[in-house]
């Protein structure tokens, strides 16, 4: 049942001749958007996982992937927004419009954590400029948003961006997997943190291996953000203390 939803065995199954299924695009733009604060990493040409709501899955279905991230390692982000890289079939280009997103921490076998902040949000959906299974990739994006991350004293925080297919369109959107190249932040795409969770299967956050089969995987999805500037603020002060103090020293000279 899992190998539908694996874009490696599905291609083996129903795309014919698809010996090269692995080659990428080598003229892909640029990686992590601008404002980047974590990037997983572009797409390795290995594998994509099922990772969408809705469309041909059916009516309030789900397939989502999420990876790990660490957050600030100091002071607190501020979200403004997600994405991830998917392939997608033909047939669902020009129809997404919006996009699920979650951010949760605690995640284990089995144990979905906690929720920190999710929603669904208007969505772009841009090519990247890379290519693998006879499939394009885009970037699902959605921005406009406001969440506060604070620093964790430990663990990491959870993240899933999925395109939501309209009702009645065939075809399906498989989140990339990537390695790590390009990353931005930490970790780089090579820890293997990566989860599955799906109402369709009743699977409540299981190793991606699930989907995947055996080895490390991890899949290409970011964050968008902006970071807090304390020292700017430090360095004013000090700027300040020691001015009064050459002042104090001119009076009693």
């Amino acid at each position: 049942m899992k190998n539908k939803y694996n874009i490696a065995a599905r291609a083996a199954l129903f795309v014919l001749g698809l010996t090269a299924a692995f080659a990428l695009n080598t003229t892909a733009i640029a990686q992590a958007p601008p404002g980047s604060l974590w990037y997983n990493g572009d797409f390795d040409g290995r594998n994509g996982g099922a990772n969408q709501d809705g469309g041909q899955l059916g009516a309030g279905e789900y397939s989502h992937l999420y990876d790990n991230f660490n957050g600030p390692t100091s002071g607190t982000w501020t979200v403004t927004g997600l994405f991830s890289n998917n392939i997608m079939d033909a047939g669902l280009l020009g129809t997404i419009t919006s996009a699920s997103w979650d951010i949760r921490t605690g995640v284990s076998e089995g144990n979905g954590g906690t929720d920190i902040a999710s929603g669904t949000s208007a969505a772009t959906v841009i090519a990247t400029g890379r290519s693998g299974f006879n499939r394009i990739e885009y970037q699902v994006m959605v921005t406009g948003l406001s969440i506060s991350l604070p620093t964790l004293s430990s663990g990491f925080y959870f993240l899933n961006v999925s395109p939501i297919v309209p009702a009645g369109v065939v075809g399906q959107s498989f989140v990339t997997t990537t390695s790590g190249l390009n990353a931005v932040g930490t970790p780089p795409g090579n820890d293997g943190n990566s989860w599955w969770n799906s109402n369709l299967f009743a699977v409540n956050f299981t190793s991606s291996t699930a989907i995947f089969g055996a080895g490390t995987w991890d899949v290409s999805e970011g964050v968008i953000g902006t970071v807090p500037e304390p020292a700017t603020w430090a360095l004013l002060t000090c700027g300040v203390g020691a001015l009064l103090i050459a002042a104090r020293r001119r009076r009693g000279a």
